[in-house]
């Protein structure tokens, strides 16, 4: 059984292609819909529940094998299981069979909000886990058993090392031989990057276990520096990434093993890797090592838990961001009303931090408004998962974001939304989001080079100005803004004051 995974925007038009199949029949599901038109008002009361959520659809096929025989309970049943073992246990979903000679599959439209908590179904490693679960259901329910994608990434012994197992296997038992066939070294290489990259490590990490593991890795780099290959050897034998399969080179260790690699941050860490090599550990040392990094992996991840509000002191934090920020309500008061500003029991600014599903993952302390914008981690509580503070602005809430402005603070990401807002005389035409984001390691990549505009609006100072050269190096068609002002709050009330101006000048008869 295969199983093919997309995520997207829109119910409607998925629905209808599931439904406009000649041979399409909808088998199962939890939904009382019985077309696409009434599935998609239906799909709409998870969509109020996290408007903030962006890719909400979750669409997956699953294929049969040709001798395979299933009927419509069977597959039904399967899509159920199906779904409950990927996590959407709380979810709406349905269930629709297209069925002809060559090719007996079912399409699963879903949700990916959860019914019951309104956040969103974690996509982390679901490729993995979709094979790990439809391995096993092919198991259970005596199907034909299928190859994983990942499995036939990894390239087959040649024939002269099969040859030489045969032969010591059979030397092995006729008592020729005191020990059975040695593993072929090069499953030993695949097994260990697979084990020392299971719970995605930064790429100077991965190449530091491999070396532990008596490993020598080398990577090579092209004239401006950026790494284009990688290679391994062990115990004499050397491969090329290539060599060892797709999952092995340098872009399929990210693509398949989703191995951090972020060239500002680990070219230098690498290349003193390679110039000094760590030196193996014992093989118990090893294994133990190995252990540790698999169960913390299998750990469930913490979850944070904003801190309560001082409800008290809000309408002092409102006056002050209106007053002396101009800040207006429709952004202050939007933040606050969906938990995303506000202070805290021990009167700290709070800034929260969402992943782009809008689940929230930590938060940001103002701590000194009066001297600087700078905004700090909060501390406790914190989840481990990426995050930013952000604000959308603009179209409609299910419209694709269009463009994107990365800021340094908080409170310059609600200066130049509100910026923006004067400069459009309302609100921007298309979705808009305005991100703090001004660490190069740590932006959400897939996403902005998904955008299709990127503006690097980061503090015209040394700190802004380094991140924005770094930032348009790992995003070519971004584009630097520039104040003409320190920072986008000062730039704000630049704009305002000369905006006054201009009023006072048209009241005495006089226009520039």
């Amino acid at each position: 059984m295969i199983g093919k995974q997309t995520k997207g925007r829109g119910f409607r038009k998925l629905l209808d292609y599931l439904e406009s199949r000649e041979d399409a029949k909808l088998i199962g599901g939890n939904m009382s819909g019985r077309n696409a038109r009434e599935l998609a008002r239906e799909f709409k009361l998870s969509r109020q529940l996290n408007s903030d959520a962006d890719r909400v659809v979750y669409h997956v096929s699953l294929s049969a094998a040709k001798d395979d025989k299933l009927d419509d309970e069977k597959w039904s049943e399967i899509g159920d299981r199906y779904m409950k073992e990927m996590g959407f246990d709380a979810n709406q979903f349905v269930i629709f069979r297209h069925h002809n000679t060559d090719d007996d599959h079912i399409h699963i439209a879903a949700s990916r909000i959860r019914m019951d908590t309104g956040l969103v179904v974690h996509d982390s490693w679901d490729y993995v886990r979709s094979e790990k679960v439809l391995r096993q259901i092919e198991q259970d329910y005596e199907l034909v058993q299928v190859i994983g994608s990942r499995e036939k990434l990894n390239r087959t012994p040649s024939t002269g090392q099969i040859r030489r197992i045969r032969r010591e296997q059979e030397e092995f038992s006729q008592g020729q031989r005191d020990s059975p066939p040695q593993r072929i070294i090069k499953e030993s290489v695949q097994q260990t990057i697979d084990r020392a990259g299971v719970d995605n490590p930064q790429m100077p990490t991965l190449i530091m276990r491999l070396q532990q593991a008596g490993i020598s890795v080398r990577t090579g780099f092209t004239r401006n520096g950026k790494s284009k290959g990688i290679s391994y050897e062990k115990d004499g034998q050397a491969f090329s990434g290539t060599q060892l399969g797709a999952a092995y080179t340098f872009p399929g260790l990210q693509k398949h093993l989703a191995v951090d690699y972020q060239p500002e941050r680990d070219d230098e860490p690498i290349h003193e890797l390679l110039l000094k090599p760590v030196k193996p550990l014992p093989v118990e040392e090893l294994e133990k090592l190995f252990q540790d990094i698999e169960r913390k992996q299998q750990q469930p991840q913490p979850q944070f838990t904003p801190p309560p509000e001082d409800t008290v002191v809000w309408q002092v934090l409102h006056k002050y961001l209106s007053e002396k920020r101009y800040i207006p309500d429709y952004i202050s008061q939007g933040l606050h009303n969906n938990q995303l500003l506000y202070m805290d029991e021990q009167r700290n600014i709070l800034f929260i931090k969402r992943d782009l599903d809008g689940e929230k993952t930590g938060a940001l302390v103002w701590s000194k408004p009066r001297e600087n914008h700078r905004a700090v981690e909060y501390d406790q509580n914190t989840s481990t998962q990426n995050g930013w503070f952000y604000l959308r602005l603009g179209g409609q809430p299910t419209d694709k974001v269009e463009n994107v402005f990365l800021c340094s603070s908080p409170i310059d990401a609600m200066s130049a939304a509100t910026f923006l807002m004067h400069k459009c005389v309302g609100l921007p035409p298309t979705r808009t989001m305005f991100m703090v984001a001004d660490d190069p390691n740590n932006l959400p990549m897939e996403f902005l080079k998904d955008t299709d505009k990127v503006f690097l609006t980061f503090n015209n100072d040394s700190q802004g100005n380094s991140t924005a050269s770094a930032v348009l190096e790992l995003l070519p068609h971004s584009k630097k803004v520039t104040t003409f002002t320190p920072d986008w709050s000062q730039e704000l009330e630049a704009l305002l004051l000369e905006e006054q101006q201009k009023l006072r000048q048209q009241d005495r008869g006089f226009s520039l």
